[in-house]
């Protein structure tokens, strides 16, 4: 229910989620990501799409993501955890649809498309778990007093 949402814990939850998906995202960008992309790029004989401004602002457009996941599950009745997931997967589903679609009209390989949305949704269920688990601790806190 919206009027008894806490939006303190929404946002840092929002927060946290942020944090966690964009660590998730940096470890396997650093791993072995960014080899895969520019192998891919290379094959089709192009710049790097993912450049310093443009990770800039996927990592701004982050943080709205993660505070209306976050605020989806601390509106539902049903566990935190299934909620921000489910969430999170609609989420994952609807941008993989459109990063598939792009790279695949871009001509990339499958390999890196497979392996972008892998690391995405890996991203976006440990950064959803993460929020939740901040969620449910707050308000394990608030029914105890």
């Amino acid at each position: 229910m919206v009027s008894s949402t806490n939006w303190r814990r929404v946002v840092a939850a929002g927060a946290l989620w942020t944090l966690v998906y964009n660590f998730v995202w940096g470890v396997a960008w650093f791993a072995f990501m960014r080899k895969e992309w520019e192998e891919a790029v290379a094959a089709i004989r192009r710049p790097l799409p993912w450049t310093g401004e443009v990770s800039f602002l996927w990592a701004a457009l982050t943080v709205p993501m993660g505070v209306a996941i976050m605020a989806y599950a601390a509106g539902r009745s049903s566990s935190l955890y299934t909620a921000a997931v489910s969430a999170a997967a609609a989420v994952w589903l609807l941008l993989t649809s459109g990063m598939g679609a792009y790279s695949l009209s871009q001509s990339l390989s499958m390999r890196v498309i497979a392996l972008d949305s892998s690391v995405n949704l890996a991203g976006m269920v440990a950064a959803s778990l993460a929020g939740a688990w901040s969620q449910h601790d707050r308000q394990s806190e608030t029914n105890d007093r």
